[in-house]
C-alpha cells in the first residue's frame, strides 16, 4: 500500500527544486562567468600591462590595491539576489603605484603600471 505524499514532504519537494532550479539557472552560469574573468599580466622593460576580460562590469565594479609587492585586482557586482565577486592577484615587486594607468570598455580591461626608476620617453609633436 502507497501513502499520498503528506504536505510536509510536498513543501520540502518545492524547496529542493527551488534550490536545484537556482542552483542550475544562475549559480552554475555565475561560476562559468567568474571563470571567464581572466587577466594575465605581460612583464616590459619598463613596466606592465595586466589585460582580460571583464564581462558585464562597471568601472565602480572594479576595486585596484596595491600592496608591495603584490596588486590585488577584485570585481565584485550584485545581480539581484546574486552577488558575484572574483579577485586575482599579481606579484610586481618594483610597481609604481603612483603611475597607474587603466581602463575598461565593453568587458575589455587593460592596466599599466610603470616599473620604479624606469625611464619612460615621452614624445612630443615637435619632436
Amino acid at each position: 500500500m502507497t501513502l499520498p505524499p503528506s504536505k510536509g514532504s510536498r513543501i520540502l519537494g518545492s524547496i529542493a527544486n527551488v534550490i536545484q532550479d537556482a542552483f542550475i539557472h544562475h549559480i552554475v552560469p555565475m561560476a562559468r562567468q567568474l571563470l571567464e574573468n581572466q587577466l594575465h599580466v605581460i612583464e616590459y622593460d619598463n613596466g606592465y600591462t595586466i589585460e582580460g576580460r571583464l564581462p558585464n562590469m562597471t568601472k565602480d565594479d572594479i576595486t585596484i590595491e596595491y600592496n608591495t609587492p603584490y596588486l590585488m585586482i577584485s570585481a565584485a557586482k550584485h545581480n539581484g539576489h546574486y552577488y558575484e565577486r572574483s579577485s586575482r592577484t599579481f606579484y610586481l615587486p618594483n610597481a609604481d603605484d603612483t603611475q597607474m594607468n587603466g581602463s575598461l570598455e565593453q568587458g575589455l580591461f587593460y592596466l599599466t603600471i610603470p616599473k620604479r626608476g624606469a625611464i619612460t620617453r615621452r614624445f612630443h609633436e615637435d619632436e
